[in-house]
């Protein structure tokens, strides 16, 4: 099997299911947003989508993935670097920092409004800086763990050796993390999470893509996905604890299966993903930034026009996720889009790689419980 031509070019399956896990995390907080006692006082369906956290968990497997697919050519050659800074920074920062002002304007009507907007928390919050709380956007502590990866990529890219040492250090705060060890300062909290090892994994699959054919990859798409959804059903039960090793090893792995399998089914002809599929992959950066403040929107407004309490609980999970997945796409067709091919225009061409017609690419950016 040959390697692709374009190897930056998007695998329209693992952008699917990207947007899949995206809706995954929207029905997880849809859920929990329903759950006060000013609203349903329960969450619906019996909190079947209480594993849906586990969006986070493919998101990243699928960033160390495509980080990995499409930048590999790129380790260890220094003149690369700016390009790949360019990208990622405009990939992420634009949209996220316009939802943050969102989030500011929303703080502003709160009486302690001077109490969360403190500069530290601010300045913290728009970098994507490692902090004790969450930033001013809850979900983007997330973003705040990608922003670690693509540095250590960054690294890597501008020597090889260095790379080397700062994967090996950060892989010496994960052990330690990993065996109870507390650390105080926030970004090596940050580098000790079990969720770092879900990068690796995506590296992993990025790497064996082209090196090792698989016969049935649908199948393994397939046992990917069922493994998935089982590890959620033992997380539901009690069996595994959230957010901990086992959990996010299963999770990881899980994913892992998916994304390769996907990929793999795709590159062999054997997988075909319609106008939608993609749309919904695209969206996906746009349906995370947004989804908890229109999920806390719409259920507000449903309680106080007093339609919630004639809603059944399936009913409206789905009408208050379905309203953030439709807000999510609207910003990314009328704002995001535009403004990415906005910005690939303007960027002057040696120091963004890129033909002035070809926006940032979308990529996995999570979703955090």
């Amino acid at each position: 099997m040959t390697q692709m031509a374009d190897p930056a070019r998007r695998l329209l399956g693992i952008q699917l299911a990207r947007g899949l896990a995206a809706v995954l995390v929207v029905l997880y907080h849809a859920g929990r947003g329903l759950a006060p006692a000013q609203y349903l006082g329960a969450i619906p369906l019996g909190g079947v989508f209480n594993f849906g956290h586990a969006g986070i968990d493919f998101f990243f497997v699928l960033s160390g993935f495509v980080i990995f697919h499409v930048h590999h050519g790129d380790l260890g050659t220094p003149a690369a670097l700016p390009r790949y800074v360019w990208r990622r920074l405009v990939r992420i920062y634009p949209i996220y920092w316009l939802v943050s002002l969102c989030v500011i304007a929303l703080a502003l009507l709160k009486p302690d409004a001077g109490a969360i907007l403190t500069p530290g928390a601010l300045l913290k919050s728009l970098l994507l800086l490692p902090q004790r709380a969450d930033p001013l956007l809850g979900v983007a502590w997330t973003l705040v763990e990608e922003m670690a990866f693509y540095l250590a990529f960054a690294l890597a890219i501008l020597s090889r050796p260095l790379g080397i040492a700062v994967a090996l250090a950060w892989g010496a705060v994960l052990l330690a993390g990993l065996a109870g060890i507390p650390f105080d300062a926030a970004a090596a909290r940050l580098l000790a999470r079990p969720y770092n090892l879900q990068f690796l994994f995506g590296i992993a699959a990025a790497y064996a893509l082209p090196r090792h054919p698989i016969a049935r990859p649908r199948l393994l798409a397939g046992l990917g996905a069922t493994a998935f959804l089982l590890t959620g059903l033992v997380e539901n039960a009690g069996l595994i604890e959230t957010a901990r090793f086992a959990s996010k090893m299963a999770f990881g792995l899980s994913a892992t299966a998916i994304v390769l399998g996907l990929a793999a089914a795709e590159r062999q002809g054997r997988l075909r993903i319609g106008r939608a599929g993609a749309l919904l992959g695209n969206a996906s950066y746009a349906i995370y930034l947004i989804h908890t403040i229109v999920i806390g929107l719409t259920a507000r407004v449903l309680a106080t026009t007093h339609i919630l309490p004639h809603l059944p609980g399936p009913m409206a999970l789905t009408l208050v996720a379905a309203t953030a997945t439709a807000a999510g796409i609207a910003l990314h067709q009328t704002v995001e889009r535009p403004m990415l091919a906005w910005l690939a225009a303007w960027a002057p061409k040696a120091r963004r790689g890129l033909r002035p017609s070809t926006p940032p690419r979308a990529e996995p950016l999570e979703p955090a419980p």
